[in-house]
C-alpha cells in the first residue's frame, strides 16, 4: 500500500534534494550514496575496491517509457566501460533491476528487459565483471528469475537477489545454486560461489540484500 506514495516521492527531485541535504538524513545518504554522477561516483569506488569487493546500482526503477529503459541501459554501459579504463572490472560489479530497464512496460515489458539486461551482461563480460539481477514486489519473482534463467544461458555468471522472507526462497535458493551462484538477503538463506560484495550505493547505489 506503500509502495505506490514512496516511488512518487523518489522520483521527485525536490524530495530527493531535500533528503540529500537535510541535516537528519544527510549522513545517512552519504553512507550509502556514493555520488550524484557518475565521476562522483568512481572516485568512491576506486576507494573501496582496496580492500573489498563493490558492487553498483544506478537508480531509477519502474520506467514506464522504451527510452527510459535505453537511458538506463545506457548509464550502465557508460559505467561498465568506465570500470574497465580504471582498471576495476576485477574489484566491481553492476547491480540491475529489471523495472528498470523495461520489465512493467506494458507492451512486451518481459521480452525488451531480457534484452536490455543481456545488453548490459554483454558490456560487463567485455571488461571482466558480472552481473546481478535485483529482486523488486514480490510479484516480479517468477519473471524475475524466468529472466534469469535465459540470461544464464549466455552468461553463466549472473547472479539474483532472493526475497528472505518468502517461503519458498530456501527452494529458489537450492535450484539457483544448482545452476550458477546466488546468495540471500542477510535475514534468510545464502549459498555463494564466493563471498558477496560489500557495497557501496549512488544513484549509483547497491542493493540492501543480493543474491
Amino acid at each position: 500500500m506503500l509502495r505506490t506514495p514512496f516511488l512518487i516521492a523518489a522520483r521527485s527531485t525536490a524530495c530527493r534534494t531535500a533528503v540529500e541535504r537535510a541535516p537528519v538524513t544527510r549522513g545517512l545518504v552519504s553512507r550509502f550514496v556514493a555520488g550524484s554522477t557518475l565521476e562522483q561516483a568512481l572516485p568512491v569506488v576506486e576507494r573501496l575496491a582496496g580492500d573489498r569487493y563493490v558492487t553498483l546500482d544506478h537508480l531509477g526503477e519502474d520506467v514506464t517509457e522504451v527510452a527510459q529503459a535505453e537511458a538506463t541501459v545506457a548509464a550502465y554501459t557508460r559505467l561498465l566501460a568506465e570500470l574497465g579504463r580504471a582498471g576495476l572490472g576485477a574489484r566491481a560489479e553492476v547491480s540491475v533491476k529489471l523495472s528498470a530497464v523495461g520489465q512493467f512496460l506494458p507492451a512486451d515489458g518481459e521480452r525488451i528487459a531480457l534484452e536490455n539486461a543481456r545488453r548490459i551482461c554483454a558490456a560487463a563480460g567485455r571488461v571482466g565483471t558480472t552481473v546481478t539481477l535485483d529482486m523488486e514486489d514480490h510479484t516480479t519473482t517468477d519473471s524475475t528469475l524466468s529472466i534469469l534463467r535465459e540470461l544464464r544461458a549466455d552468461f553463466p555468471s549472473v547472479g539474483a537477489v532472493l526475497q528472505a522472507y518468502l517461503h519458498r526462497t530456501e527452494a529458489d535458493c537450492r535450484d539457483l545454486s544448482h545452476e550458477a551462484r546466488a546468495s540471500g538477503c542477510a535475514r534468510g538463506p545464502t549459498t555463494n560461489r564466493r563471498p558477496w560484495p560489500t557495497g557501496t550505493r549512488r544513484r549509483w547505489t547497491a542493493p540492501t540484500c543480493a543474491a
